[in-house]
């Protein structure tokens, strides 16, 4: 466990130094993201045996290796691309582990990249990568994280109300993995601004979702790809405890008290919806932990979301902060304004206390959130196992 605790140190505290301690610059956001990439690539790309399907996509890649590109076509017909990149690989003489390391970096340029466009606090933007279990998803999870990717791609077309490119990267990534497809609707649904009556009807129907979900499983059910169908009354289907709503419903009430410092209307309903649709699908897993996938997609834009709340204390105080020097300027002759400037910085300093006691409330969140997921296990990547400790691993049946 010690080389996550040291990463996550090092990069929240470096990234601390560089971007926000000192004047923040592009250059040394930049280099600080390289770091960070470089850093979070090595510790991917150096593990063995960790992550409960490390095995199963080396049995993948070695199979696509033996097949013609017809043969997969015509063999993963729904899910192509991820067994087609197998075999370019494999064709080149790739070995499985040198593979890995490629897809590691593909993912985590994505992330960086996204971080780099809608993080507003970039070094926050990589601790909640790491803490919220990015890492461990994609350490375990290759092909839904490299569907992630394309999501994350998409989401500026999200924002913008772009559906063309957006679709078509939606429909790209879901032949990696078509859990991406089942997400499509976010595009119209995290845009939905709630009322009494239609939250009210919402949380209804989610219930009513909730009791007869196997029933309603069975009605469409014919309609899903053959995995999914083949998922009933397997492994997968087992039902995961109540503690693992815990994580998701902190951050829908971090996320509803903390909203307000989003100026932007559109950016603020698309947060406080994903917070909402992440703790809506964790809840489901309390019925089928399969549905577990599903809930990274909106979980995501927590990476966009946690540092523009917290940024938005920030630029509120900072604007109270310029009113107040030039209320000063020009009313420090009378003195009724010298008590109403009096008032203002009084407000000024209360928003940057709200901006303090955010930011150390959701990096106590993270830290919470990575701490019970070492706890559990999650993804089985804790404790990490490198490849200097071969040896002492085995493959898990």
């Amino acid at each position: 466990m010690a080389v996550y605790y040291v990463v996550i140190t090092a990069l929240a505290g470096s990234g601390y130094l560089l971007t926000e301690k000192k004047k923040q610059s592009q250059k040394a956001t930049a280099i600080y993201l390289a770091v960070a990439f470089g850093s979070l690539v090595l510790l991917a790309s150096f593990r063995y045996a960790i992550g409960f399907d490390y095995f199963a996509y080396r049995d993948i890649y070695e199979m696509s290796a033996q097949m013609s590109f017809r043969d997969i076509f015509h063999t993963h017909w729904y899910e192509p691309l991820y067994h087609f990149i197998c075999r370019i690989f494999a064709m080149n003489g790739i070995p499985y582990q040198v593979f890995l390391a490629c897809i590691s970096c593909f993912v985590l340029a994505a992330a960086m990249w996204f971080i780099s466009h809608y993080s507003k606090i970039p070094w926050m933007g990589v601790y909640f990568y790491i803490t919220l279990q990015f890492l461990a998803y994609d350490m375990n999870l290759i092909r839904q994280s490299m569907a992630l990717c394309f999501f994350m791609f998409a989401y500026p077309y999200l924002i913008k109300r772009k559906i063309v490119p957006y679709t078509l990267l939606m429909l790209a990534g879901g032949y990696i993995h078509n859990s991406l497809w089942f997400v499509y609707p976010l595009y119209f649904l995290l845009l939905v601004k709630f009322t009494k009556k239609t939250a009210a009807a919402f949380m209804a129907l989610a219930v009513s979702g909730y009791i007869w979900f196997d029933d309603l499983f069975q009605v469409i059910q014919p309609f899903l790809p053959l995995k999914y169908a083949s998922y009933q009354g397997s492994y997968y289907w087992n039902a995961s405890g109540m503690v693992y709503v815990v994580p998701s419903l902190l951050y829908l009430i971090l996320t509803c008290l903390h909203q307000s410092s989003i100026t932007c209307v559109s950016l603020r309903c698309i947060y406080l919806n994903s917070a909402f649709y992440n703790f809506l699908i964790s809840l489901f897993l309390t019925r089928h932990f399969i549905l577990e996938r599903f809930a990274v997609y909106p979980f995501v834009i927590s990476l966009a979301a946690i540092p523009d709340m917290i940024n938005g204390y920030k630029e509120m105080a900072g604007k109270e902060n310029a009113a107040e020097e030039k209320a000063i300027i020009e009313n420090a002759a009378e003195k009724k304004a010298i008590k109403k400037v009096w008032n203002r910085i009084a407000g000024g300093i209360k928003k940057c206390q709200t901006f303090q006691s955010a930011r150390i409330q959701f990096l106590l969140f993270g830290a919470l959130s990575f701490l019970f997921a070492a706890a559990r296990g999650f993804h089985h990547v804790y404790p990490y196992i490198s490849l200097l400790q071969k040896s002492s691993s085995v493959p898990i049946p």
